[in-house]
């Protein structure tokens, strides 16, 4: 037996795996679809599937122009397409073969579509695309189908017709598109894109949450209970799924952020509550993709190029549906914000009229979900704001309650004031504990663990809000303006004390870095910290609370212009207050001087300097200095940071500069001799640099000959200096007297007696030691050689010979 012949005995086998569905005339389309989805139904009854089958299923496809319909590419929705015609076709009478054109009389193109007759069911020939030539289900046909079959399912299927395929599709779950459908339950939008698609969709899922409400309530109600109490919560996490999906027909951009859930399923189903008690538009007088295209079409002729939104409004009422122009929902139709803000008062005025009746004469079937929702509203609000309030502990509460306290007043129930009155004590309560508490524990401990007790009372009292919050508005649920109300002061709170958070936060930051071993308490880097930790912290605090206002719906064009106003008139009225907080930041930036510095400061007129002393405190208006005199100076910053400050603390070395001034009776060879030994006495000192030392005769002055000694002595402490200096000079001072010369008074002296004059033996001896070093070439002048030099650096005993600090040299 050859292998073809194998394999054609195998029912499974497909011969013709690459064939496309016949559409080369309505005839062929039509038994083309009929042929493949009976193979593909049978195999599934059957549950003998296999690739054959799903060969059949994409031909059947092939035949139904899916492109009118949105999410066409979708095999759920041409699965459930291909189901609603073969239910169709099933319940009708199909004309004989012969009456319907085949191949021939569609030859001469004559033919282009053709209707069965007594239907809308319409074979089309494409014109364009890919598909040019085929004849196909036509795509109106495609898109009526929901409404075709809801007004034929009446019907009886024909003695040869497959029973049930649709119904048992949309109750099982073992068809291949059970996941899609999950998927699509609580992922997919409603489709906007038209205002019947707007109005269809927002009923759907409206009647679909309503459905499984009602179900599960009946569930738990019932004696025993048919479902668990997990089993009804999913149900409503289900239900409220379709709620939201409702709510994504509405525009609320006039909506503060903050009540947008809440008063997003409000709307909905007040709506859903007007609407079942209207009759509605048939729904070929809503504009769907195609009318609006058609509309555009005509309006791009006219001379106005304004481009405007598409608006339809639902017949004897103020609801519309409006093409959103801008912004991410650029392109839908949804119900206008003006309707969202008057569906409440629009309720109120109908809430006392009946429902229509559920059929009244076939056009409602037009619609994919015609049903109704009798008092889901009112049994929302009534219920502790759960949908199935048996599932949940606070729904059984409230059912047990007395009558009494499900009195109305003020339009809320007696049970909700009383829970919200103690809400509001408990608050109060907790927060009044909380710091009390917290503020005798802190006293009892230093920073920054202080500074952190500091945050975490904000925060447990922001949590104790939040939650409650969340309770009041999830279990007590009010309505309407006080909902508005009561949701807006809670938020209220929550940004203020986030903001606090932030503030004390950013302070407890800083004053942990602050108390780490790198950081001096009252350094100038600790200061700018603080400063710049408060800054920052009430910059973001005051961006939360402005945030805050702005989700709340507020209008901050006014605020902010109110605010630049009075921040205007704030900083004239304390323009210094802020100069000087300013001149505190350069002061910390710049950092000329630190806590702790010793300096001078500005021009001192006095004789004794008596503007210079010690940092002790750099803060955000001024600085405080210590002076000389141990008394406290306050500088405010403007004028501190503008002021000749000289950082003391900074030298590494302390100058002396002093002038001799010698008798005209010195010599020449003396005066060498003296700037000999000087220049010897400063290279040897240890406590002088040196490099720079210079010992220069300057010149004659009036009374004098000038010699100037300009050295750097190796101490920073004023104190020390003074010490070092008063050696230098001492030791100058016994080398003048070695010398044979003395110091000159500028002054005129009458002697009264024979003037002794200078010592000649000295002067002599002074003379002598030049002498030998002219001739030997050792005068230092200008310098002495390098060998001596260094010979000569360090040599003397500092501190002196006597003095407590003496150590001989070795």
């Amino acid at each position: 037996m050859s292998a073809p012949s194998a394999f054609a005995k195998d029912s499974n086998f497909d011969a013709d795996p690459l064939r496309p569905a016949d559409t080369s005339s309505p005839r062929d389309t039509l038994h083309s679809f009929l042929s493949d989805m009976s193979q593909f139904i049978e195999d599934i009854r059957q549950d003998t599937r296999n690739e054959k089958t799903f060969r059949a299923y994409r031909r059947a496809s092939q035949t139904l122009d899916f492109s009118s319909i949105p999410e066409g590419d979708s095999w759920f929705v041409r699965n459930r397409r291909m189901m609603l015609l073969q239910e169709l076709l099933a319940r009708i009478e199909l004309p004989p073969d012969n009456q319907i054109p085949g191949d021939r009389e569609v030859a001469d193109g004559t033919i282009n579509e053709w209707t069965i007759p007594h239907t809308s069911i319409t074979i089309t020939k494409i014109t364009q695309g890919p598909r040019t030539g085929q004849f196909l289900f036509s795509a109106d046909t495609v898109q009526q189908l929901d409404s075709l079959y809801r007004q034929a399912k009446h019907l009886p299927y024909r003695p040869d017709a497959t029973v049930g395929v649709y119904e048992a599709m949309v109750s099982t779950d073992t068809w291949i598109q059970a996941q899609e459908l999950q998927l699509r339950d609580r992922l997919k939008p409603v489709d906007t894109s038209s205002p019947r698609s707007t109005l269809e969709g927002f009923l759907d899922s409206i009647n679909r949450a309503y459905v499984l409400v009602t179900e599960a309530n009946a569930a738990l109600q019932a004696k025993p209970s048919t479902k668990t109490k997990q089993e009804a919560r999913e149900i409503e996490r289900m239900a409220a799924n379709f709620l939201q999906r409702a709510s994504d027909t509405l525009d609320l951009s006039q909506v503060p952020k903050a009540l947008r859930q809440d008063v997003s399923i409000e709307t909905v189903l007040q709506l859903k509550e007007i609407l079942d008690r209207m009759l509605l538009p048939p729904l070929d007088s809503i504009p769907d993709t195609k009318m609006i295209a058609a509309t555009r079409k005509e309006a791009s002729g006219l001379a106005s190029q304004t481009t405007r939104a598409f608006r339809w409004r639902l017949p004897i009422t103020q609801i519309d549906i409006v093409e959103i122009l801008e912004g991410e929902r650029q392109g839908q139709f949804l119900f206008s914000a003006a309707t969202v803000n008057q569906v409440s008062n629009a309720y109120k005025k109908i809430k006392d009229l009946p429902y229509r009746q559920a059929e009244f004469g076939g056009t409602e079937l037009e619609y994919v979900s015609p049903g109704l929702s009798p008092g889901f509203y009112e049994q929302y609000i009534s219920a502790s704001g759960y949908l199935i309030p048996e599932a949940h502990f606070m729904g059984r509460l409230v059912d047990g309650l007395p009558e009494w306290f499900k009195t109305v007043y003020g339009g809320q129930m007696v049970w909700q004031w009383t829970g919200l009155f103690l809400c509001v004590l408990l608050i109060v309560f907790a927060t009044y504990a909380v710091n009390k508490y917290l503020r005798l524990f802190a006293t009892h401990i230093k920073s920054p663990l202080h500074d952190w007790l500091n945050v975490l009372a904000p925060i447990i009292v922001l949590f104790i809000v939040i939650a409650i919050g969340r309770f009041i508005d999830d279990d007590l649920n009010f309505t309407g303006d006080l909902h508005a109300l009561i949701t807006t002061g809670i938020a209220s709170v929550v940004f203020v004390l986030m903001a606090w958070v932030v503030f004390v936060l950013f302070k407890a930051v800083a004053e942990t870095i602050i108390a780490t071993p790198k950081m001096r308490d009252q350094s100038s880097e600790s200061a700018l910290l603080r400063i710049g930790a408060r800054v920052f912290g009430f910059l973001i605090a005051v961006w939360i609370v402005i945030d805050g206002i702005r989700e709340l719906g507020a209008d901050l064009i006014p605020l902010l212009a109110g605010l630049g106003i009075g921040g205007l008139a704030v900083a004239l009225a304390a323009q210094s207050t802020i100069a000087n907080f300013i001149g505190g930041l350069i002061l910390l930036a710049n950092k000329p001087v630190r806590v702790g510095d010793f300096c001078r400061y500005g021009e001192d007129p006095s004789p004794d300097w008596m503007r210079i002393g010690t940092i002790e405190e750099i803060n955000w208006i001024s600085t405080r200095i210590r002076g000389i005199d141990r008394t406290v100076t306050t500088i405010p910053n403007a004028e501190f940071s503008n002021m000749h400050i000289v950082n003391l603390t900074k030298r590494d070395q302390r100058l002396m500069r002093t002038k001799l001034q010698l008798r005209y009776e010195t010599t020449a060879e003396q005066l060498r001799y003296i700037l000999i030994k000087i220049r010897e006495l400063l290279l040897g000192h240890p406590m002088v640099t040196p490099d720079p030392a210079r010992v220069r005769f300057l010149g004659y002055a009036a009374y004098s000959k000038d010699v100037e000694i300009f050295c750097y002595l190796r101490c920073r402490e004023h104190s020390e200096f003074l010490a070092i200096q008063e050696d230098v000079l001492l030791h100058i001072e016994d080398i003048i007297k070695e010398a044979g010369s003395g110091f000159a008074f500028p002054s005129q002296t009458a002697y009264l007696a024979r003037d002794a004059g200078l010592d000649a033996e000295r002067r002599e001896e002074a003379e002598t030691e030049v002498g030998h070093r002219r001739f030997t070439g050792k005068l230092p002048f200008p310098e002495f050689d390098e060998e001596e030099r260094e010979q000569l650096e360090d040599i003397l005993d500092y501190p002196p010979k006597g003095s407590p600090g003496y150590e001989p040299r070795s």
